[in-house]
């Protein structure tokens, strides 16, 4: 049922699917190529020489809801491995062609239709898009190498969350947003204690009162360890 975790992890994979058929309806020239389901949501990896913005999630996400309302119906066919690796390179699906040519011979090759839409997938799903509800927010758009190797081409990333009703949904939301309030780089930056730079991830550019500050916790746990019996030494 859609009450329990595995029921949740359902929603979210469809949830994936009407991603991916609402980015295809809307930039026709865009190839699909993976989209799972993580921890609180999913995403979908998208091949498109121009990048996404932000007024795009906003017409992906609206194009979403015009597909629940649509109510498509969901089915499911296995192919023949030949027969699927041929048909998705004739509609310019190299990516799901490349992966179906990567399964185990003894594996069947399952596929979900939505609609007129379909995808190379294990499954399972709900029996219609309208099943999933309107519980959900695309958030973010990110870069990623297929298949995580940088000599592949970069793919968009576009993320998403999904939740069983608004409710869940909200309170999600206001937990993202208390914890962005919290987040050490904003306030950073905010109380004039540090700062990043591009030029060099994960180096911190300490300023005069954040120096100071990091100079007293040190001195503070210094006097602790030594007091304890610590001695301080230091290691590469």
């Amino acid at each position: 049922t859609t009450k329990d975790k595995e029921g949740l992890e359902v929603i979210r994979h469809d949830a994936a699917h009407v991603l991916a058929m609402a980015v295809q309806e809307l930039f026709p020239e865009t190839q699909v190529t993976i989209g799972p389901v993580i921890e609180d949501g999913f995403y979908y990896d998208f091949s498109r020489k121009k990048p996404f913005t932000s007024e795009d999630l906003t017409k992906i996400e609206n194009k979403m809801k015009k597909i629940v309302d649509r109510n498509d119906l969901t089915k499911r066919e296995v192919w023949k491995r030949d027969e699927a690796i041929k048909h998705f390179k004739k509609i310019g699906e190299q990516y799901k062609a490349e992966i179906i040519e990567d399964i185990p011979r003894n594996e069947e090759i399952s596929i979900y239709h939505h609609g007129k839409w379909h995808d190379l997938c294990k499954g399972p799903h709900l029996p219609s898009t309208g099943k999933i509800g309107k519980a959900f927010k695309l958030t973010k758009v990110s870069g990623a190498y297929w298949r995580g190797d940088s000599n592949n081409e970069m793919l968009q990333r576009i993320y998403g969350t999904c939740w069983r009703n608004k409710k869940e949904l909200d309170e999600y939301l206001l937990r993202l947003e208390e914890a962005e309030k919290r987040d050490h780089r904003k306030l950073g930056k905010e109380m004039d204690l540090f700062h990043f730079r591009e030029e060099s991830p994960g180096a911190v550019f300490w300023h005069h009162k954040g120096w100071t500050l990091f100079q007293t916790l040190i001195d503070y746990m210094r006097q602790k360890q030594k007091k304890a019996g610590y001695k301080e030494i230091n290691t590469p």
